[in-house]
């Protein structure tokens, strides 16, 4: 990030012996706003030490703290170098906006004595639900009707195994047994009459011998869809008349070789679309029993799928970095692919959601980190869809959502963080710590700019994004400022860039007397 972009400069300027404590070093550090203002810290290395752990809970890749040592550091030498090391520490913090808006960067500095106006308006969490039966895999929350359908698995290796084994039918047995040990389950919570937003209580939860992965929940008809492990795909209805207080099945279907990924119901034409592991792309209709179409877009394995409901477009992502663009034709025709456009990265895409309001489709790289922006073309160009950017986010990216009047988007870790992003500075700008162990799904609301996740550690929480993190004046002004310091930039290095051509120009001209 440009230096010159940084709302405080801090540099640690030199250290002192604590006159209290002969035995204490104190490092002085000095903070600068762009209007000349300054303040001065003083700062034992125990400090840098704890906002470094601090930091690290939250945060990766953060520039190296100078480290302990087994004694006591008494020679100047050895000092001057910690100091050295601390100075440029500081610095490379301040350069990140999503550390500077940090609560333990506010503390450390004391922003909210020497210069409030920089302070950010954090997210507050409005509220959680706990007690699934296992970690959270997927969720998804119909607001109209006050319900929420949890897929959660149990996500023990060990545990897995051994319910495998005891579910598994034997030769000798005509028919499978039920399920003696739940490795999936689905949950419906409905939400009480407490006057509590955020209280829901269990109506009825299905066990899977397999892990659950995904669903989809189509409203119109009251369709829910399971995505498991073992490829199965489970289809129920829920009725909305009986307050969703039972479940009807519908299908249970073997349509993948390996873990389902992704699923859509389309409504209009009845047919379930789901991708897998297995590399295929199938859509059923489950009603005549039969598969429209089973396509292979790609060597690798498919990880996500979204929909496009109103342009009858289908977007799936894989292993490779691809994205593939399908038409849905018709009803008797399967879909046809428009396009596969790959990443800038070309590793495992995990996370993808399209936004209708821009037609711009965002991803989310797991090994890479990379954060992939793609214009889709328009109903029937789809064949022009392309990378329009790439942002370099945490590694291991799980989850994204994206928000069109915030021109923000919202990126789900595997460390449990969620990375709020600039699509503006390109840039991420705050980081919350919602869960202890990975993210495995985001929930936006745009009306109420509100984010609901969840988490393995068996939680879902709702969380309320400030509508401004700043005072808009004051960004304004900093930008305004920002731009002006850039061009005056420019100028100098324009007049520089001319004073050395012309003394470049007479060296030459030295250089060729002696041919005249």
């Amino acid at each position: 990030m440009d230096q010159s972009a940084v709302a405080l400069k801090a540099e640690v300027k030199e250290y002192q012996i604590s006159k209290i404590d002969n035995n204490v070093i104190l490092f002085i550090l000095l903070v600068s706003k762009r209007d000349g203002q300054q303040w001065t810290l003083e700062k034992r290395y125990s400090e840098f030490d704890d906002l470094n752990n601090n930091l690290k809970k939250v945060f990766t890749t953060l520039p190296p703290l100078p480290g302990k040592t087994l004694f006591k550091l008494k020679e100047h030498v050895d000092i001057e170098k910690r100091r050295v090391g601390l100075d440029y520490y500081i610095k490379e913090l301040l350069k990140r906006p999503d550390v500077f808006n940090s609560e333990s960067i506010k503390q450390f500095l004391q922003l909210e004595k020497h210069a409030q106006e920089q302070v950010v308006n954090p997210p507050k969490m409005l509220g959680e639900i706990t007690g699934f039966i296992h970690g959270l895999r997927d969720f998804y929350i119909e607001r109209s009707q006050n319900v929420i359908f949890v897929l959660s698995s149990d996500m023990n290796v060990a545990s897995r195994v051994d319910a495998y084994l005891t579910n598994m039918k034997m030769p000798w047995e005509k028919e499978a047994p039920p399920t003696l040990l739940a490795v999936g389950c689905l949950e419906c919570w409905v939400k009480t009459n407490d006057e509590n937003e955020f209280k829901y209580e269990r109506m009825w939860n299905k066990t899977y011998p397999s892990q659950a992965i995904c669903l989809y929940w189509d409203a119109v008809t009251s369709t829910l869809i399971v995505g498991l492990d073992e490829g199965k795909l489970n289809l129920l209805k829920v009725p909305q008349e009986s307050q969703f207080i039972r479940y009807d099945e519908q299908a249970d279907i073997k349509a993948h070789q390996g873990r389902v990924m992704g699923v859509f119901y389309d409504s209009i034409n009845s047919h379930i679309h789901s991708v897998s592991e297995d590399k295929k792309y199938k859509v059923l209709d489950f009603q005549r029993q039969i598969t429209v179409a089973e396509l292979q877009p790609s060597q690798h394995g498919l990880t996500g799928l979204a929909a496009d409901k109103d342009n009858r477009r289908i977007f799936i992502s894989d292993k490779g970095g691809y994205i593939h663009v399908f038409e849905i034709t018709s009803a008797t025709m399967g879909p046809s692919l428009a396009v596969s456009v790959a990443s800038q990265t070309l590793s495992p895409i995990r996370g993808i959601f399209f936004d209708p309001v821009k037609n711009y489709l965002f991803t989310a790289g797991f090994d890479q980190g990379e954060i992939g922006i793609f214009e889709v073309g328009k109903s029937g160009r789809e064949k022009f869809t392309k990378q329009t950017a790439s942002l370099k986010g945490k590694l291991q990216m799980r989850e994204i959502v994206w928000s069109p009047s915030r021109g923000e988007c919202m990126v789900g870790n595997k460390d449990g963080t969620v990375t709020v992003w600039s699509g503006k500075k390109a840039a991420p700008i705050f980081v919350i710590k919602a869960h202890n162990t990975d993210i495995t799904k985001l929930q936006w609301y745009e009306d109420k700019h509100m984010l609901v996740t969840s988490g393995k550690e068996k939680s879902l929480k709702f969380w309320q994004l400030p509508k401004e993190w700043r005072d808009k004046k004051i960004e304004q002004q900093e930008e305004q400022e920002y731009e002006q310091m850039k061009k005056q930039e420019n100028i100098k290095i324009s007049q520089e860039s001319t004073k050395k051509k012309e003394f470049d120009s007479d060296e030459d001209d030295l250089k060729g007397w002696h041919k005249m």
